[in-house]
């Protein structure tokens, strides 16, 4: 669950990153973009979709991870930019085929990223034994 929460949070950070990307070069998108998910005050944040994006990050990790969970999806961000070559309609591609497949997405992330979404997700685990994914 964990996963595919991140996963819809970075379909916002896609989203984000398009916003600021129209007027800005990618160096200075990219730190906007991850100033706001760690502030957790992206203009995309604001849509439907972001809002969306937002509960269902809520509902999955509850409010003292979900900063936790914004964070990785900021510290994710030049990852993505780079395997996109900075193309924020393939990173909005590649995280919409991410929700379809989160596995190959997370394997595609360098082990420490990886680490760091486990032991989020394990946390969590151990924090609700009796909910389920």
């Amino acid at each position: 669950m964990l996963k595919l929460n991140l996963f819809a949070t970075l379909l916002v950070v896609s989203m984000s990153f398009q916003n600021v990307c129209a007027d800005d070069d990618i160096s200075s998108a990219l730190q906007k973009t991850q100033d706001c998910l760690r502030n957790q005050n992206c203009d995309s944040m604001k849509t439907n979709t972001g809002m969306e994006a937002d509960q269902k990050a809520l509902e999955a990790v509850g409010g003292n991870a979900k900063q936790e969970l914004y964070n990785i999806a900021a510290d994710v961000l030049p990852i993505l930019i780079q395997q996109t070559e900075g193309d924020p309609k393939k990173m909005e591609a590649m995280m919409l085929k991410a929700q379809t497949d989160p596995e190959s997405f997370l394997n595609s992330l360098p082990p420490d990223m990886q680490a760091k979404i486990k032991n989020v997700a394990n946390g969590l685990k151990n924090q609700a034994p009796s909910q389920t994914p």
